[in-house]
């Protein structure tokens, strides 16, 4: 294995594959620990591969989006507001490219996406079995059996989201953004260790794991997530024809979760009411579109949504709204329409590439469930990004910006994967 070099400092491609592994199993739990491994990482990759780094950035136009959410925060109606919330898209854009440009350096990279997935499932294990827990304290029966103790008073002294758990994300949409992306992963894991005879037997261990986190969606009582799990489902078994088990056993899951619904409602809210409540998201993009209009261009900058629209324009008084609730409309209205077309078509022909790759290119079935799995997390936190924005939880932006940069990866490595398995 070749060690990674530059500059004087030499770190073995193994070592960094290990650090972001690291990083990825305490993310949910330390995020501050893993932003300082994967800062570690980041300024290796810089000292390493600035160079190429620089010119995927350039290239593929990074740079330019960069540039026109700059000149939005020059622009902006609250520019420290702004300066604060372009932290959550520049430097982002860097870690993307130092993940696209280092996996391929890797000596197995397919084996590396196989621990990086894996790593990923297997620590949100706590998380949802926590989930479920938390899931049935907050119902309103646990509520007046066990909430006089005091040693639970911690639980039913935090923000009170209904019945729905929320487990260490501190909000149940944050923790229904990070699980669609894990279980889009564990899709591809389910997938890949049922095809090959070697890994059979350890299949029901991620398969369990995998359904874990179909539960914790479910306990985080968010309908965009249980909307988006099973579509992930459906897709997943459905297109990828090897894996066509994966679509069935998804119609039975889906079926569980409609009955588990009918009963318990989703987040202590019955199906009825769950899509009345819905419509009230449509009154929140309107006023997104209403503000696009009168700064088209360059927007009135980013995070400023909450501070400009007219709270009497939306219909639930004394509610406070964050944000758009929908990345392109919040784009559209904080940064400008050519910032939020650019944005859109850069990410979705890195992905559209990423689709032909997989479709195109012989590999084993093995191959391509775990390119799969990635390809459905990705897929999973963008169709999350119509219905609210958690991205602005740190965890939920490392991980779909690591799962982007190797779908980046994936594309120029996919023609060397042949017939290998990870």
């Amino acid at each position: 294995m070749e060690p990674t070099r530059g500059k004087g400092l030499g770190v073995s491609s193994l070592a960094l594959e290990r650090l972001v592994l690291g990083s990825l199993v305490v993310l949910p739990y330390v995020v501050y620990g893993a932003i300082a491994t994967l800062g570690s990482f980041l300024i290796v990759s810089i000292h390493h591969w600035h160079r190429q780094m620089w010119r995927l950035l350039y290239s593929q136009g990074w740079v330019w989006l960069a540039l026109g959410l700059g000149i939005g925060v020059v622009l902006s109606e609250a520019p420290g507001e702004s300066a604060l919330q372009v932290l959550n898209f520049v430097p982002f854009f860097v870690f993307y490219a130092a993940i696209a440009v280092a996996l391929p350096t890797f000596s197995r990279p397919l084996q590396t996406l196989h621990h990086w997935g894996l790593a990923t499932l297997i620590a949100t294990v706590p998380i949802n079995l926590a989930a479920g827990v938390e899931f049935y304290l907050r119902s309103p029966s646990s509520i007046s059996r066990w909430g006089g103790l005091p040693w639970l008073q911690w639980l039913y002294l935090k923000t009170d989201y209904g019945h729905r758990a929320s487990a260490v994300f501190g909000h149940p949409n944050a923790l229904a953004n990070y699980m669609v992306i894990v279980f889009g992963l564990g899709l591809g894991l389910c997938a890949h260790y049922l095809s090959r005879p070697e890994l059979r037997a350890k299949s029901p261990w991620v398969c369990g794991a995998t359904a874990l986190v179909l539960a914790g969606i479910f306990c985080s009582g968010s309908r965009s997530g249980l909307l988006i799990a099973g579509l992930q489902l459906l897709l997943f078994g459905g297109l990828m024809r090897p894996f066509r088990y994966i679509f069935w056993a998804g119609l039975g899951a889906i079926a569980l979760l409609i009955v588990s619904a009918l009963i318990w409602g989703v987040g202590g809210r019955s199906l009825p009411e769950a899509f009345t409540t819905a419509v009230l998201r449509l009154s929140v993009w309107q006023l997104a579109l209403d503000m696009i209009p009168h700064h088209p261009w360059f927007g009135t900058g980013l995070g400023t949504f909450k501070l400009l629209y007219n709270p009497a324009n939306f219909p639930v008084a004394g509610d406070f709204l964050p944000h758009a609730h929908n990345l392109w409309l919040m784009l559209a209205a904080e940064t400008g329409v050519p910032v939020a077309l650019g944005f859109t078509a850069l990410v979705g022909w890195i992905l559209g590439r990423n689709v032909y790759a997989l479709a195109s290119t012989p590999m084993s079935p093995a191959t391509r469930a775990l390119l799969g799995g990635y390809l459905a997390g990705f897929g999973g936190t963008t169709a999350f990004a119509i219905f609210d924005l958690a991205f602005y939880d740190g965890r939920i932006n490392i991980l779909g910006w690591l799962v982007l940069g190797s779908l980046q990866a994936i594309t120029g490595l996919a023609p060397k994967f042949g017939t290998k398995s990870a």
